[in-house]
């Protein structure tokens, strides 16, 4: 997918070493070639063709590398053999986001490796139980991932956000899921997918239940009203099927778009009891203006400038004088995509395609759009620089210093916090209009 509109043969972003290349070959084109000797020129373009086959065997090597990191995870059956392909992978990502600077091509890469380091993980727990007289799943279920890996928009650090469904069962015979839950949250955490030992990190980030009760705690949410549970409700947009049963997953994510999108026809009867059909009953009439609501509180989010178009920066404690990244400039541009994304019927879940389906049903103009994909981008190189220098141990807040900014990225990140509070007066005002 090419990052801008309107752009030719992929993402021009993964290409930095390549257009950077191409620059100077026009640069220098048009001031020298005019008037070198033929033999300079010569040497010339053979220096630009040396550059032009390095970068290619770059490319080349680093194929070949992710492939082989591929294959050994297709064919991985023990715990240390996932356990090492982490790490492996890690590098090859960092070695290429290094050469490239692309976030575009690190999203992608990660999203490759880690949905089938994933799947590869589910696929040996039922392995080993159906070996061990446990039989199979005794009903179809399926692994969907929320969040920042629901979005396809992974970085270095692991933020895992899952949901596990499996179809309804007789009262007391989840006991296969049971085994099934616990083994894939541990061995999860071996393979590198949570932090620390895994599992409690996963037991906070993986909802995990029946198709019934999945239809009912949506239901629900909405019918409550309460802003957290709304929060809830509209995050989980960013579902995205990882692996299982696919109709399953089409089903319970069209579910949560029944709700967002208020379609009465696509909801049935969580249960038969009285209780529970009020319930539902309330939420067919539950007003559409909450979230219309909600959608001009997030259009309101703080961003990093602030009335004297300054950094805001803490003023105290251990991150003083720093800039939180992920509140004041990520934050903002991800949710008011999401919402704009919500209100325009959008079905696609990365900030990226957002943001270019919302300039393509007119909500956006092609200029803003081009803007907004260069902040998310300048945004998130940030964020991964960060991570890069600092690792991953902590992830309450993305801080960075901006005196260690060079001029470049101290005025794309103004120009990208200019871009969100422009993004978020359009938000507010398309939502006051429809409130």
């Amino acid at each position: 997918m090419a990052m801008f509109p309107g752009a030719q043969g992929g993402d021009i972003l993964a290409w930095r070493g390549i257009s950077e290349l191409v620059g100077e070959i026009r640069r220098r084109s048009a001031e020298q070639m005019s008037y070198l000797l033929a033999d300079e020129g010569v040497a010339l373009l053979k220096e630009l063709k040396g550059r032009l086959e390095a970068e290619i065997a770059f490319e080349e090597e680093f194929a070949a590398g992710f492939s082989r990191a591929m294959a050994a995870l297709d064919s991985a059956r023990y715990e240390d053999e996932l356990a090492s392909l982490f790490p492996r992978f890690t590098r090859l990502a960092e070695e290429h986001f290094l050469r490239r600077g692309s976030v575009v091509a690190l999203h992608a890469l990660c999203t490759t490796w880690r949905d089938a380091l994933l799947c590869r993980v589910v696929h040996l727990v039922e392995e080993n139980l159906l070996l061990e007289g446990a039989g199979r799943a005794p009903a179809p279920f399926c692994w969907l991932a929320s969040g920042s890996i629901g979005r396809g928009e992974p970085t270095f650090c692991v933020e895992p956000a899952h949901v596990l469904i499996y179809g309804d069962i007789p009262p007391g015979g989840t006991g296969w899921f049971d085994q099934f839950f616990s083994r894939a949250l541990a061995l999860a955490g071996k393979a590198g997918l949570a932090k620390n030992d895994g599992r409690g990190t996963v037991m906070k980030s993986l909802w995990r239940g029946s198709r019934t009760e999945w239809r009912r705690e949506i239901v629900e949410e909405l019918a409550g009203g309460e802003r957290g549970r709304l929060d809830e409700l509209v995050r989980r947009a960013d579902l995205r099927f990882l692996c299982g049963d696919e109709a399953l997953a089409a089903e319970m994510i069209g579910v949560v778009r029944s709700m967002i999108e208020f379609h009465h026809e696509e909801l049935r009867e969580t249960s038969k009891s009285a209780a529970a059909a009020s319930r539902t009953r309330t939420a067919l009439s539950f007003p559409l203006p909450a979230l219309r609501g909600m959608g001009k509180g997030i259009a309101e989010m703080p961003t990093g400038l602030d009335f004297f178009s300054r950094l805001r920066v803490e003023k105290r404690g251990r991150q003083r004088g720093k800039f939180d990244l992920e509140q004041f400039a990520l934050a903002p541009l991800v949710t008011n995509i999401r919402m704009l994304a919500i209100y325009g019927a959008l079905h696609e879940t990365g900030t990226i395609a957002r943001i270019k389906g919302l300039q393509a049903v007119g909500v956006l103009s092609v200029e803003l759009t081009e803007r907004l994909l260069r902040a998310y981008h300048d945004f998130t190189r940030l964020k991964i620089g960060r991570q890069l220098a600092e690792g991953c141990e902590s992830e309450q807040g993305c801080f960075i210093d901006p005196q260690a900014l060079t001029a470049d990225e101290g005025e794309r990140l103004r120009n990208g916090l200019e871009t969100v509070a422009g993004l978020e007066k359009i938000a507010y005002l398309r939502f006051t209009e429809q409130g």
